[in-house]
């Protein structure tokens, strides 16, 4: 029985290879999180997590977020919200603008804990103030300047939607839209470079941008998106 019980958690094991080793010897965590990264991309989560916990425990804070993610979702392991925020709160106390995004999501909503308005605007709001200038909530055209933004495109969703006269931001139209905007290029980039989990939000993005409250800024700005 001991020997079935070694055998299984073998067959449920990594073996690290010798690149990995070097790896190791030059504390590269980087490297230990992008091999997890393929590993997820490709559904092989035990594999992903066990490299990320590697890249995790030498400090990388995409790993500590993507092992956030892996206990969310339950890939290939038990479900597990608290540890899941446990992972997401340590990565965005270092300014991890994905592990900030996603607090703001998980408590936008009832489906992983208590929903929390107060909360995910907290994070919503601190995760674009690490990218953009604090002023862009009294001068929105200086979100169309910070590009970067287009490498967060969900964040950028999540910010068009939340200030919309329904969401649970102030309400800013113009900068609903610009944020939108830069979501919309985001998905786009992503979805070319063969990340297609995307299309769906690329989707309910163009749609928003759609909408007729959008007119007056689809021709204000309409020389610059050319």
């Amino acid at each position: 029985m001991a020997d079935q019980e070694h055998n299984s958690q073998n067959k449920n094991s990594c073996m690290l290879t010798p690149a990995d080793f070097a790896a190791l010897a030059s504390k590269d965590d980087g490297y230990f999180n992008q091999k997890g990264a393929r590993h997820y991309t490709m559904s092989n989560y035990t594999d992903a997590v066990q490299y990320y916990h590697i890249a995790a425990a030498m400090g990388n804070c995409d790993a500590i977020s993507n092992l956030g993610y892996c206990y969310l979702y339950g890939r290939n392991m038990e479900q597990n919200t608290s540890l899941a925020l446990a992972y997401f709160r340590i990565a965005a106390s270092h300014g991890h603008i994905d592990a900030l995004y996603k607090l703001g999501d998980i408590y936008s909503r009832d489906t992983w804990v208590t929903k929390d308005v107060e909360l995910s605007t907290y994070y919503y709001l601190k995760a674009a103030n690490f990218i953009v200038d604090q002023n862009w909530g009294t001068n929105p055209e200086v979100i169309l300047a910070y590009t970067e933004l287009q490498d967060y495109p969900s964040l950028c969703f999540a910010l068009g939607r939340e200030l919309l006269p329904k969401g649970t931001l102030f309400t800013n139209v113009e900068a609903a839209y610009l944020f939108l905007k830069h979501a919309e290029q985001g998905y786009q980039t992503f979805i070319t470079n063969g990340q297609t989990m995307y299309e769906k939000s690329y989707k309910h993005v163009q749609e928003l941008l759609a909408q007729s409250q959008f007119n007056d800024f689809r021709k204000k700005y309409s020389d610059v998106q050319e």
